[in-house]
Formats: C-alpha cells, structure tokens, sequence
C-alpha cells in the first residue's frame, strides 16, 4: 500500500510540472534586467535613400506576429468616444442667405428666394412670390451671391411683365432639367470638396474665415487679363460660378465666392462694394460677422500670399490700405443704396495685431495663431494671436 501511495504521489507530481511547462508563456515575469535591449540608431543622413518612398515595408513573416489574444467580453465605446471617433463632414445646403441678405432685402425677399430654390431642386417652374417687384430682385440679385451654379441655368418668366399672378411666379430654364440637376449635383459636390478640404467641422467662425482665406490664397489667382477687358468691353464670364470653374477671377467673383462659402460653413457673409476715393475704381470685397460684430476680409489682396492686412479690417483699416470710404460703401447689392437697411459698421479692433504680418499656422486646440513680422532687414519674428471665443 506504501509503494502505491509513493507511486501515485510521483504521478501527480509529473502531471503538474507537465502543466506549468504548458502554462508558462502566460504566467511568466520578465526581469527587466534580462530582457533584451532594443538597439535605437541615429539616421545616417548620408545613407542613401530607398528606391521609392511610397513603396511598403516588407510584411513579417507570421511566426513573427502576435499571436491574437483570445477574446473576453465585448467592449463598445461610451457614447461621447463614439462621436470623438466619428468625423463629421460638410454637406452642401441648396438654401443659404446671410443676415446681411435679409436686414438689406428683407425677410420676404429671403423667403421667395427658398421658394425659388426649393421650386428648382424639385424641378418646378412656379413658386410662391408675393409681386412683381419681389421676382425682380429675387431672380436678379439672389442666385449670383446665394446659389451660383443657377446663373445660365434659370431665367425670368418669358412674359416677364406678367410673371407673378395670384401670387405665384413662374420662371424658365435655359437648359434641359436633367442637365440642370446635373450641373447642379456637380457643383454640390465641389462646393463639399472645398469645404471639407479646407475646414474641419468643429472650427470655430474665425477659423472658419481665416482658413478659407488661406485657402483662397494658395489655390486661386486673379485673371488679370480679363480685369484688362473689363475696362473696354463687357465680359460675360464675370461670374462666381465661372470662377469655381476656373480657379481663376476678378474681385467681384473672388469676393462673392469666398462668402459663398462662409454661408455655406455657417458664416453671417456677404459681399461690400465701394470705389476709391482718388479715381473712382471700383472694387468688391467681403464682410462678415463675428461675434456680433462686422469687419471687412478682402480675399482677393490675399492671393498668392499670407498676408493679414486685409483680414477682418475695420472701417478705419479698409480705408487706409486703399482709400475706400465708408461714405462710399454698398453692401450686398445696389438695392441697398435706394432701400433702408442698418448703418453698419466696423470699428472692433480686436484683431489689429494680425495686419502687417504673415499667416504661418493656428493650432485649433490651443486656439492660437502664430505669424511672422519682418522688418526693414528682413529679419522676423513670431508672435502668436490667442482668439480664443471667437
């Protein structure tokens, strides 16, 4: 009976070493003095470079790779990780019309034009307007700034005269609808390029107007050439949607495009026009709202450059950099220089420490905007801009 008991205490025993050689990988503690040390090398910059930067890096072979842990129980993100780890993007909205746009025309105005547009995205010719002085300014004034693709696509009524009867207006395409829906999804689907390209969705409106600038900046250029014709003959191409085309435009076009999509990320926008004092040239810029109050951007001195003199000028501002009196200003479109509408004006400066300097970056987390200052020698120096609330 003794020999039994020591036999089976031998067994046992060769039992549980068989099972701590099996489970050992999953309860072994490395001594960090033992692991092993990974070597860390300096980049050699003489090295030379592989043969294509874009090619990938050799897979591990598999017996290399970790082996997939065995899963517990399943993990879902708390809601707010689930809406950190969803990008939110910019979609186009057919029916855009600042605050300028109804403090100038009035809300009537800006409710006809959504008929308007709500009549073309569904393919009608009718919709509900008011008189005949409403269709006038609506379909005259309202699709250049609000819905620039519509320009060569819709008309007046061809009896324009009697357009508007019992209070429903007509109107009429100048092409087939299904190319007019088309050209329409195009340019949509542009508009949300741009927009997603140059904004992120949680920018606050100065980074919103400060981002595009900088966009306008570095992927437009003024048409000089066309800025030529214009002082002898009429050009018809003088359009924002020819602008979005091209790439190219004079100030008028640059103006209303860039606030064109400020309304469309959300932005209280529209265009100001004014002629200089000591020769009477016309000009056409944007002015914008923020934080309750108004300032110029002229998107079109930006081009080509980071140079913040013309963003969110004030009156005081505008008039220094080009001689354009505040006297002189026409907001939005002629309407307003023969209809009533708010004095405005824009005296804030808050951000006066930008003008005479270069863009470099903002950090929206921090909320700071870093430029450069040059001096007579050239030399710069950083500052950075801290707009936090705006």
């Amino acid at each position: 009976m003794e020999k039994m008991q020591k036999m089976m205490r031998l067994v046992s025993a060769a039992l549980i070493l068989v099972l701590m050689c099996a489970c050992g990988a999953k309860s072994q503690v490395i001594d960090s003095s033992t692991a092993p040390v990974t070597e860390s090398r300096t980049a050699d910059s003489s090295a030379a470079p592989p043969e294509s930067a874009d090619e990938p890096a050799e897979p591990l072979p598999e017996e290399s790779l970790p082996a997939e842990p065995l899963p517990t129980e399943p993990v879902y993100p708390l809601p707010e990780e689930a809406e950190k780890q969803e990008t939110r993007l910019f979609t186009f909205q057919p029916k855009v019309c600042s605050v300028y746009h109804e403090e100038v025309f009035g809300k009537t105005m800006c409710e006809t034009w959504f008929n308007l547009v709500d009549a073309v995205m569904a393919g009608e010719d009718t919709f509900a307007c008011p008189d005949q002085h409403t269709y006038d300014w609506v379909m005259g004034q309202f699709p250049e700034t609000c819905f620039p693709v519509l320009v060569g696509l819709i008309d007046y009524a061809w009896d324009r005269e009697n357009s508007v009867i019992d209070g429903v207006a007509s109107f009429t395409y100048l092409k087939p609808y299904e190319e007019v829906s088309a050209r329409i999804s195009a340019f949509a689907e542009q508009i949300e390029g741009i927009l997603n390209d140059a904004l992120k969705y949680d920018y606050s409106d100065f980074e919103k107007m400060l981002a595009l600038y900088e966009y306008f900046a570095s992927h437009y250029e003024y048409d000089y050439e066309a800025a030529d014709r214009m002082n002898v003959e009429y050009v018809d191409t003088i359009t924002a949607i020819n602008f979005f085309e091209t790439g190219t435009g004079v100030c008028q076009q640059i103006a209303i495009a860039y606030s064109y999509l400020l309304m469309q990320a959300g932005v209280e926008a529209t265009t100001m026009g004014g002629n200089r004092s000591w020769d009477e040239a016309g000009h056409e810029w944007s002015y914008v709202r923020l934080g309750g109050r108004n300032y110029h951007i002229d998107p079109t001195f930006g081009l080509g450059n980071g140079y913040l003199d013309y963003f969110l000028m004030t009156d005081d501002q505008r008039e220094a950099m080009d001689s354009y009196l505040r006297s002189r200003y026409r907001i939005t479109s002629n309407y307003s220089e023969d209809h009533p509408h708010p004095d405005y004006t824009a005296d804030d400066e808050t951000f006066s420490p930008l003008w005479g300097s270069v863009y470099r970056e903002f950090d929206h987390e921090a909320q700071m905007l870093e430029y450069w200052k040059f001096d007579e020698n050239g030399q710069y120096t950083i500052y950075y801009f801290d707009y936090s609330g705006y």
